[in-house]
């Protein structure tokens, strides 16, 4: 069966990289080569040197540096980031992104880094309601093992600083079983949907106060809050002098801190650097269909195990048949996932 929604995605390639012809001083220099070429190959693109997040930006290709990756300029080697524009899920991006990596395997030198990711951002339209978010919310955290297999030791866990997992946020990093972190999404949107309703029946409300189940807009940010929540006692959180735990993006495998944007997104980080075309488009592939697949079907993929085998969290096995039914909602094929599989690590 179809998706009930559309799906859009936009994807970070970060890469560590130097050109062939010319050994480059400056990654400017560097990110000048990359743009004529791919301009050449027929990708619009434009360098982002400054780190624009306006709406336009987000119509063609970006080259902008990538500070996380320490570079290499004696050997003419910089970090930087192809930024995709939002595509429709249906589009032939795939065929952008084999252009791409053939330009790139043609033109420059690409080194494998630990240090270099890739990030999909998800987003569908209707947005997520509340109850659904807290339905993706936990498979975030049932399928985290199964997730864990599929990449690189350095990105399991809470290894990697800018991709640790949601478990370890305050919220939950006290709740001792999945159960309990299963209560406390739900306690968090039963919360903003009680909230919500008080609202709504004050005299002085003019609002509906959005979904009536779920609290709408404040359902939503409370999973947000209950799955990327961080420590005020942190080194970040003591710099910039913080009181109270606050939610905050860009530290765990799932960031949902989009969707209380005009973003909208949720953005997976946890898969490494793409050397290929192949390994993006199975990356892109296995985000969205992970988000649709957690949606899907009549009886929750959570209801399928108890005891031990439901508290280790989802197999593989598991994992790859909710894939397969996300992918099969939005008509994507299975080739590009499946390669994550057979090349995990």
């Amino acid at each position: 069966m179809a998706s009930s929604r559309l799906f859009y995605f936009g994807v970070e390639i970060e890469l560590l990289m130097g050109s062939k012809k010319s050994k480059h001083s400056t990654w400017k220099s560097l990110a000048s080569e990359v743009a004529k070429k791919l301009a050449k190959a027929g990708i619009d693109n434009h360098i982002n040197e400054s780190g624009d997040k306006s709406p336009d930006v987000y119509t063609k290709w970006s080259i902008a540096p990538e500070v996380t990756i320490p570079g290499q300029p004696a050997k003419g080697l910089y970090g930087l980031e192809l930024v995709s524009p939002v595509y429709p899920s249906d589009w032939t991006w795939a065929a952008d992104l084999d252009v791409i990596f053939s330009v790139l395997h043609s033109s420059f030198t690409v080194v494998e880094s630990g240090n270099c990711s890739t990030h999909v951002h998800v987003s569908t339209y209707p947005p997520l309601e509340a109850d659904e978010l807290a339905t993706l919310g936990k498979a975030i955290l049932y399928f985290e093992p199964a997730l864990d297999a599929l990449v690189p030791k350095g990105r399991r866990g809470s290894t990697a600083y800018w991709c640790q997992s949601n478990r370890a946020n305050p919220v939950l990093k006290g709740r001792r079983t999945l159960a309990e972190c299963f209560v406390a999404v739900d306690e968090a949107v039963a919360a903003a949907a009680m909230a919500a309703m008080t609202l709504s029946s004050s005299p002085s409300s003019s609002s509906d106060g959005g979904s009536s189940n779920s609290g709408g807009d404040a359902g939503r940010e409370a999973v947000v809050a209950a799955l990327n929540m961080f420590p005020a006692s942190s080194a970040y959180g003591r710099a910039h002098r913080k009181k109270h735990d606050f939610v905050r993006g860009k530290v765990y495998k799932w960031d949902l801190t989009g969707l209380c944007s005009a973003r909208g997104t949720v953005e997976f980080r946890q898969p490494p650097g793409s050397l290929s075309a192949g390994q993006a488009v199975g990356w892109v592939s296995l985000a969205l269909s992970f988000v649709e697949g957690s949606l899907r079907g009549d009886t929750p993929w959570f209801l399928d195990g108890d005891g031990a085998d439901f508290e280790d969290g989802a197999p593989v096995e598991r994992l790859w048949e909710v894939l397969c039914d996300g992918a099969e909602g939005l008509g994507l094929g299975v080739a590009g996932i499946s390669d994550v599989f057979a090349t995990r690590k």
